[in-house]
């Protein structure tokens, strides 16, 4: 599939990968033990209450988060106050509690208000509770009591599995110092706390620049006419263009002229430059220190320690092996891509990022017959909506139902996920950019689903047009609909901390990548990709797009490649003084085969090098996951209702109570590998 260098960008940080990537210690249950301590009776949710998203003022959102942070003390207190000779099950399910409150009052409604509210003093509310809930989580993921109270659990006579979970839990608190000296503690608090403030910082700037762009009409020939009807020109006779997705991707991959292309690339790989230079130095330089206090050489090693992956040299040794099939096909498809601009413009010396999604527009249409514009005609947003809530129904059984419930905004839609009668989880679709508002593209949890307590409830934000889509949208929209799709999913586990966040990072987004496939399977699409007419996508259109997919994927994937080295080179030990432009460009374009324009500064609006860190290789790791957990579905079929079952039943419903090693043990009925995806890369050959 092709990944343009904006779309790649579209995966931008997450509340999911904040959640990941908090240094916060999480403790899992073991199957084999009941779900609760006898005596413990859960509080949290009473506190917590029901969802609330959509507030009437920044006054609001400051008595909310005040009376959650108050009982939020509380709670901690009362837990590290319970002797050490409490029954095990009962500290444990006590722990669970205070990780449901925490977490909840830091991430849930201030994330969400803070991303999507259209009023800016609200935002600014949420932003603020957002900080001072996570320092309060920063001090929390330190607390010796805590830590002693599960110590204890983890002596007791208790199940294997309970036993390997508590032990890994253990092992995150010291990652974060518990067993430090107070000092070196103290130290390492200011530090989290710094980290926080400035990944705010960095994110805020990103969705602050509203720079522009102006052409005139006749600069624009070859856009489309919606997209053109939707920017009609101003009293000067310029057509502004801003540096929101349904701006920028459609032109690079529709204008004519490659000035117009490269003005717009420029200003979009600019974003908040210069701002976010300085707030990029702290952050790299405050996560060095910290993982400097805790034994590491750099971020990188801290970072990867308790991932899938666990070192950089191994994150290296997979980047090179992708590298090494991608390359060659890679480099032949960009070779072809300059030689069709060629055919325009003879003295054009090399592939700039600008060029690079109008050259693959011209060969798919010439070379393959797909024109995009021709594509678009069958995906309206409505119906797209429409076809992957019917998609979900087909594949797992659930219906989605309109739910009557409050919004922050007259585009935003709240749904019901109901199953044999039973409501199992809720979510809002709040899918247009607007000024203001997170420009990326994530799942948002609101509630963490505990079984027969509360259900789990998310928001997807992303920012697609309200009209035609491309069919690269309807990839990212599908995409993210698989992240709240294992989220619901998940939400009947025992304990708020088994949440799919709770998986191992580097494949957290293996689920939604292969549900990206579904897509591309013309079974699917004729349900619901239809015309203005009503007439259905042909057969014979989804089969040229299916060829025509595999031309430019190793080329993506060249370019993912070059992302993922630069998360690893900013993360591996910068010096204070160094040019982050120079690490950026040095390390994107080892890989990259398109360079971004001269002067740029890509890495003011990477977006991943907060929530992420140096671990942006996560999305390649989890593709070589995700191809192999496809090949089920390509065995048995990608509708077939019993492979979706057992997919649903031992991916999706485990959320974070396994390993993801042990869940594909259980789906593929053996350890997964890279083969399928290297085999895949191959199919472009």
């Amino acid at each position: 599939m092709e990944r343009t260098r904006i779309e790649a960008i579209s995966r931008g940080k997450t509340i999911m990968s904040m959640l990941r990537s908090f240094a916060f210690p999480l403790l899992l249950s073991g199957t084999a033990m009941p779900a609760l301590g006898a005596e413990y009776q859960p509080g949290s949710d009473r506190i917590i209450g029901a969802v609330s998203v959509a507030p009437k003022s920044a006054a609001e959102v400051a008595a909310q988060c005040d009376t959650r942070l108050d009982a939020l003390a509380s709670l901690r207190a009362r837990v590290e106050a319970m002797p050490l000779s409490t029954e095990p099950l009962d500290l444990l399910a006590a722990y669970d509690d205070l990780y449901n409150l925490a977490f909840t009052t830091a991430y849930t409604e201030p994330g969400v208000i803070k991303d999507t509210n259209p009023d800016a003093a609200i935002r600014k509310a949420a932003e603020d509770c957002f900080q001072r809930a996570s320092a309060v989580l920063v001090d929390l993921g330190m607390s010796r009591p805590i830590y002693e109270r599960l110590l204890t659990v983890g002596q007791a006579d208790i199940s294997p599995a309970l036993r390997y979970m508590v032990d890994r839990q253990l092992d995150s608190y010291r990652r974060l110092g518990v067993d430090k000296d107070a000092a070196t503690r103290a130290r390492i608090g200011e530090l989290q706390n710094g980290i926080t403030a400035a990944s705010i910082e960095f994110e805020g700037n990103i969705s602050a620049d509203t720079r522009t762009v102006t052409a005139t009409p006749e600069e624009l020939a070859g856009m489309p006419q919606d997209w053109l009807a939707a920017r009609p020109a101003g009293a000067d006779g310029l057509v502004q263009i801003g540096m929101s997705y349904p701006d920028v991707m459609p032109l690079l991959r529709y204008a004519d002229r490659a000035d117009v292309r490269k003005r717009v690339m420029t200003a979009f790989a600019d974003r908040a430059y210069p701002t976010n230079d300085a707030v990029l130095r702290r952050l790299i330089d405050d996560r060095a220190q910290f993982a400097g206090l805790l034994g590491y050489s750099d971020f990188a090693g801290y970072d990867f320690a308790n991932r899938m992956a666990e070192n950089p040299g191994r994150v290296q040794s997979f980047l090179d092996e992708i590298d090494r099939v991608a390359r060659p096909i890679g480099e032949a498809e960009a070779g072809r891509m300059l030689a069709r601009l060629h055919k325009d413009d003879p003295s054009l010396a090399s592939l700039g990022s600008w060029n690079s999604s109008y050259a693959l527009r011209l060969i798919r249409k010439e070379d393959y017959a797909v024109d995009p514009e021709q594509v678009r005609q069958y995906f309206a947003f409505d119906k797209v909506q429409a076809g992957i809530f019917d998609l979900t129904r087909d594949l797992f059984g659930v219906e989605i139902r309109p739910w009557a419930t409050e919004v922050w905004h007259p585009d935003v839609g709240a749904f019901e996920m109901v199953q044999d009668g039973s409501v199992i989880g809720r979510f809002y679709l709040d899918m247009h950019p607007r000024d203001g508002k997170f420009t990326h593209a994530q799942m948002a949890p609101l509630r963490f689903g505990i079984k027969n307590r509360v259900l789990p409830a998310a928001v997807l934000e992303l920012n697609v047009p309200n009209g035609l889509m491309e069919h690269s949208d309807v990839v990212t929209f599908l995409h993210e609909f698989g992240h709240l799709l294992h989220w619901i999913f998940a939400g009947g586990q025992d304990y708020a901390a088994q949440n799919p966040m709770e998986l191992e990072n580097d494949v957290i987004e293996a689920p939604s990548q292969l549900l990206e496939e579904w897509v591309w399977d013309y079974d699917t699409l004729k349900r619901f990709a239809t015309n203005a007419a009503g007439e259905p996508i042909p057969a014979a259109l989804v089969e040229k797009m299916n060829v025509s997919r595999r031309f430019g994927e190793a080329f993506g994937t060249m370019m993912q490649l070059g992302y993922a080295g630069a998360s690893l080179a900013f993360y591996s030990g910068v010096p204070k003084d160094r040019d982050l432009a120079a690490v950026y460009d040095a390390a994107y374009n080892r890989y990259a085969l398109a360079p971004d324009p001269e002067g740029t500064h890509g890495y003011a609006a990477f977006g991943h090098l907060t929530g992420y860190g140096a671990s942006y290789y996560t999305y390649q790791w989890s593709k070589a996951l995700s191809s192999d957990l496809l090949s089920e579905f390509r065995k048995h079929g990608l509708r077939d209702p019993a492979t979706a079952k057992r997919y649903r039943d031992l991916i999706l419903a485990p959320g974070g109570s396994a390993s993801m090693n042990q869940l594909a043990r259980n789906f593929l009925g053996r350890d997964w590998t890279v083969d399928a995806y290297r085999a895949e890369l191959q199919l472009a050959r």
